[in-house]
């Protein structure tokens, strides 16, 4: 009888612990559109924020979402440790159409990633909206601009890094700077090319005072962004 007890109480307690074991995945992800997309992408307020592409390479290098990252759906299960510090996160999830996302975006919850975006229509939507892709692998970091603000005649000193997706330095890539005050024109300031480290540096002055836009052009722009602009406030002396 005691040996039929304790082969009982055995059955409970490991019935027990499967049924109060965590279930993963309690969050699943968020579907979003396009434009809701591209407010996340362009408004700054993610500062976090990684934009996944589930697409085979050589869709990717057709035209892309600027600063996305390529993990095809089918090598994510192998990978999602390159994902790992983003697990709390925002990450927007995008194929061509939906139907590849939408399956990324499961075995993101399945790894337990809370903020995870299914951005509906993929790409072809994005398009469609007239949204702006590259097919270049480049993304610039300005990561000094002085003084700031500065003086009417002053020179401002501006020294920025390209690098790939993977955060490794472009060497010797030509970039174009462009400049406008206000919402005016764009105007064309420099060509610079980058260093061995990636590096490049420039200098000007600016002889009216006012809020001036900074942005560059390089191989695989397709456009202007707002994302990739630097305000310089110049102030009478």
């Amino acid at each position: 009888m005691y040996r039929r007890l304790s082969l009982a109480s055995f059955v409970l307690l490991v019935l027990s612990s499967l049924v109060l074991a965590p279930i993963v995945n309690a969050l699943p992800h968020t579907d979003i559109d396009v434009d809701t997309a591209y407010q996340m992408i362009t408004s700054g307020s993610y500062p976090n924020l990684v934009v996944l592409d589930v697409r085979t390479r050589e869709e990717f290098d057709t035209g892309h979402i600027r600063k996305a990252l390529l993990i095809p759906y089918t090598e994510l299960e192998q990978r999602i440790m390159e994902l790992a510090e983003h697990k709390n996160h925002e990450i927007i999830v995008y194929c061509f159409k939906g139907s590849r996302s939408e399956i990324a975006c499961g075995i993101l919850d399945s790894h337990g990633f809370t903020k995870v975006y299914n951005m509906l229509g993929g790409i072809d939507a994005w398009k469609v909206k007239g949204y702006p892709v590259a097919t270049s692998y480049l993304t610039e970091i300005f990561f000094n601009i002085s003084p700031n603000p500065a003086k009417m005649g002053q020179s401002v000193f501006l020294r920025g890094i390209l690098v790939d997706q993977f955060s490794s330095p472009v060497r010797n890539e030509t970039v174009e700077i462009y400049y406008r005050k206000g919402s005016g024109l764009w105007r064309f300031a420099a060509n610079l090319t980058t260093n061995a480290y990636g590096i490049f540096a420039a200098a000007g002055k600016m002889r009216e005072s006012g809020v001036y836009t900074l942005c560059t052009y390089y191989a695989g722009c397709a456009t202007y962004e707002m994302s990739y602009e630097f305000a310089i406030l110049i102030v009478q002396s």
